[in-house]
């Protein structure tokens, strides 16, 4: 074989390589849960202490530690996901990967994730290591029990604002407090809208994430529910600037930010649909990073 060809060849073996590996992590997920505590960590952080190097501690302390959670619950879940036609390609679910070198790379994922997180305080090693067991141990077993899953998986799911709040302040604070639940109830609505695209998948691999009546997704139930996390949303979201953090105009955008939200999950409740589920679901992507980025802009300008 030429040179040429072998290196076309290695390239080739890496690329699917990485590929199995970003797959494995749930590499965009995993970017997202890191972005939100990157974004509390900065409304968080006192005026004149910023620090790239803190910043990059987080990014991959968060990144490591999401990522080793992620790993252990497509270990637990490797022979569902090979049901659901969104998943069955994942690296364990076909077999191109073994469980045991997964475990390995979370084990390695989870210590240098904690490790990193402990840099900043106890409370962030302590919080992240939370969130791992959390969902690995807690919310995995819980999706083939019923729809009390999302509740509980919304608890790790909203524990990177704390972490990106105590890794600035120190300690467990009022903001980090609302922030986190700022970031539990915005995961109601996203999760609905997922979970109804995806409820025939979820039916098939013999998860119980959404509620059902007459063998049917209860979408009367999501849709009220979705629009009672997104009202609670509205108080919650002005909270930042009581607690003197941010700058008044800021109120007003994220105001209309959380009362579009709403709207959303209105129309779902009156006609639910794929086309109604996705719009909410698209702008849910869009909700939490603007307002958290809305806290840290109207702080920078206020200061």
């Amino acid at each position: 074989m030429k040179a040429s060809s072998k290196h076309r060849v290695a390239v080739s073996v890496w690329s699917h390589r990485l590929a199995d590996l970003s797959a494995l992590v749930k590499f965009r997920l995993s970017a997202t849960v890191v972005l939100s505590s990157v974004l509390a960590y900065l409304v968080a952080l006192s005026a004149g202490s910023f620090s790239w190097w803190a910043v990059g501690v987080l990014t991959m302390g968060g990144f490591l530690t999401t990522a080793a959670a992620n790993i252990i619950n497509e270990v637990l879940e490797k022979d569902y996901d090979r049901e659901m036609e969104r998943t069955r390609l994942r690296p364990l679910a076909d077999d191109r990967m073994g469980s045991s070198e997964a475990l390995l790379l979370a084990g390695f994922a989870s210590m240098g994730g904690v490790t990193l997180l402990a840099l900043f305080n106890p409370w962030t090693a302590f919080l992240g290591m939370v969130s791992l067991i959390s969902y690995a141990f807690v919310y995995t077993p819980l999706k083939r029990v019923g729809p009390i899953a999302v509740l509980v998986g919304a608890i790790p799911g909203a524990l990177p604002a704390l972490i990106g709040c105590a890794a600035a302040e120190g300690s467990i604070t009022a903001l980090g407090i609302t922030l986190f639940t700022i970031q539990f109830f915005w995961q109601l609505p996203h999760f609905y809208a997922i979970g109804y695209l995806g409820a025939a998948d979820y039916r098939r691999a013999g998860f119980k994430l959404v509620p059902e009546r007459g063998g049917d997704v209860d979408a009367a139930l999501l849709g009220r529910d979705s629009i009672v996390a997104t009202v609670i949303l509205l108080p919650l979201c002005v909270l930042p600037y009581f607690l003197g953090v941010t700058s008044v105009w800021v109120v007003p955008p994220v105001v209309l930010a959380s009362l579009a939200f709403c709207y959303f999950a209105y129309r779902f409740r009156v006609q639910a649909g794929r086309r109604t589920a996705l719009y909410m679901m698209f702008y849910s992507f869009a909700y939490l990073p603007l307002v958290f980025t809305l806290y840290w802009a109207g702080k920078m300008l206020w200061l």
